[in-house]
């Protein structure tokens, strides 16, 4: 599990940077295999951290950001069924304590209707008083985490919800 834990200070990092205004536009990752809307055209920044390449693309604005994040974790892919909500759970419990902030709602979600995931929203008082809502997926050995960060009317947002919604993976 220590693994997974690597990867939330690199998203909250992310999501708290200053960046630039938003614009319509359809992105996709041909490399991590996803395709989401942004609003405007992500920063990608790629690290290997413990071993582990994670891609972390961002839009970021005044009011908060949106994110996703693509980490390739330590697994054969074959796990038990078992053991695929204690990971979500890990990752999940790992971004909340990253953030500071405290859950305030839950739910077990798939994806395409066979991949697991946890749709989860956290209240954050620091840096500044806000909203985080994550939607994370195991995907086979790829653990992706799609996030918004931002005032509470910034993550509560229909563009906000749009994008969370827009997260579909491609081959």
């Amino acid at each position: 599990m220590f693994a997974i834990r690597l990867c939330p200070g690199i998203i909250v990092t992310a999501l708290l940077a200053a960046g630039c205004q938003q614009r319509p536009s359809a992105f996709v990752s041909k490399g991590d295999k996803f395709q989401v809307q942004f609003g405007g055209e992500p920063k990608v920044v790629e690290k290997t951290v413990g071993g582990l390449r994670s891609v972390v693309y961002s839009v970021v604005t005044t009011d908060g950001a949106r994110t996703v994040a693509a980490t390739e974790l330590p697994l054969k892919g074959d796990e038990p069924a078992e053991l695929i909500p204690r990971y979500l759970d890990s990752a999940k419990g790992d971004m909340i304590r990253a953030a500071g902030g405290k859950a305030v709602s839950e739910t077990n979600i798939t994806l395409v209707g066979k991949y697991p995931g946890r749709d989860f929203s956290v209240r954050v008082t620091e840096p500044k008083p806000g909203v985080l809502r994550a939607r994370i997926y195991l995907v086979g050995t790829r653990l992706y985490q799609v996030t918004v960060l931002g005032t509470d009317s910034y993550a509560a947002s229909d563009e906000s919800t749009a994008f969370l919604d827009s997260f579909q993976l491609i081959e």
